[in-house]
């Protein structure tokens, strides 16, 4: 049920909710438990396909009549909004309770604690938004869309994406949601962390290491050695630009008449001062070596020429990281402050 919960930062919004509907009634906040959380997701938006009711007969829970998904066009109003809402004093703003559930019909998304809101194209296919944040102390928005460039270049499967730039000094960044056919239908997902049975917090410290999701790709996978090839591929572009942000909520399957499949990569951001990866590469270290990335390919291949072409392909992908970023406006003092976290280039 957990993946169909709202993330971070959906729970803040909905506490902040809570809180001002308490002091518009005049009593004291509740506190909401994690069944509130879960419902308080719009079952439109819901990631995956559960949905929920009470009875068999019954309605949807939270399919609210009347809703509607905001429209590409009101990206930059939601980005302003998302803004505001960071500063203290918009609490007591007459318009802060609508702000709030601009943003709160959103709900879920694919995890993570930067503001996001969901929005719907002209075709009515579902996008998450991820806004900038006034603590960001770079262009968060317009690296994550440099990282998902160099993943499609490195020859990852990716959701569509792109960045837009509105008032502010910095990106938006927004993806196509994955879990939904051309069509609109919904596909179920479910996250490494649940299909594995570990909790939040379990990585490295704990001993979860890339080779678990491999046994599970092996044991379950509706593709074995299509995913297993992918996943290794992943491993080495993530250590090429160090995106240690790579815990088991980021890692994701989509299930198929055939059986599970590793869902397109996600959340993918440089880190620069990084020593390791959030998961093992091996059993017991995490270090971003690609030589830990060459111990393990007996677990990932049968031909040991492939791991080799595909290190040749990342690094080819990874080495224009500067380009890439010039291409997008991020200033040369970024770039220098950022250079750490490429191997390559």
């Amino acid at each position: 049920f957990m993946d169909s919960a709202p993330d971070h930062w959906g729970r803040v919004l909905m506490n902040r909710r809570e809180a001002a509907l308490a002091r518009k009634e005049g009593r004291k906040a509740r506190k909401l438990f994690e069944t509130d959380y879960l419902l308080g997701v719009q079952d439109f938006l819901r990631m995956g396909a559960l949905r929920f009711k009470f009875e068999e007969d019954g309605p949807f829970l939270a399919d609210e009549e009347g809703f509607s998904v905001p429209p590409w066009t009101s990206l930059a109003a939601l980005e302003q909004i998302s803004l505001r809402l960071e500063e203290d004093a918009s609490v007591d703003e007459p318009e802060y309770l609508a702000w709030l559930n601009m943003l709160m019909a959103p709900g879920s998304s694919l995890g993570g604690a930067r503001p996001k809101a969901s929005v719907q194209d002209r075709e009515g296919a579902l996008w998450i938004a991820k806004f900038p944040s006034r603590s960001d102390s770079c262009d968060v928005g317009a690296w994550e869309m440099v990282a998902w460039e160099l993943a499609r270049g490195a020859g990852l499967r990716v959701a569509p994406a792109m960045s837009r730039k509105f008032a502010g000094r910095h990106h938006t960044f927004l993806t196509k949601r994955f879990d939904r056919t051309a069509g609109g239908a919904r596909i179920h997902f479910s996250s490494a962390i649940t299909q594995l049975g570990y909790t939040d917090g379990d990585d490295k410290l704990s001993g979860v290491s890339y080779l678990e999701l491999a046994e599970f790709i092996e044991n379950h996978g509706a593709r074995v050695e299509e995913d297993l090839k992918e996943l290794w591929r992943r491993i080495v572009f993530y250590i090429g630009i160090s995106n240690t942000d790579d815990h088991l909520r980021n890692h994701g399957f989509l299930l198929t008449d055939e059986g599970w499949r590793l869902s397109p990569a996600y959340d993918m951001n440089p880190q620069e001062n990084s020593s390791g990866l959030c998961l093992n590469i091996t059993e017991t270290d995490h270090a971003l070596d690609i030589d830990l990335a060459r111990e393990i390919i007996p677990y990932f291949f049968k031909d040991d020429r492939e791991p080799e072409k595909i290190i040749g392909e990342v690094r080819a992908s990874v080495s224009r990281w500067r380009n890439v970023a010039r291409r997008y406006g991020i200033p040369l003092r970024e770039q220098e402050e950022k250079a750490g976290a490429f191997l390559w280039g």
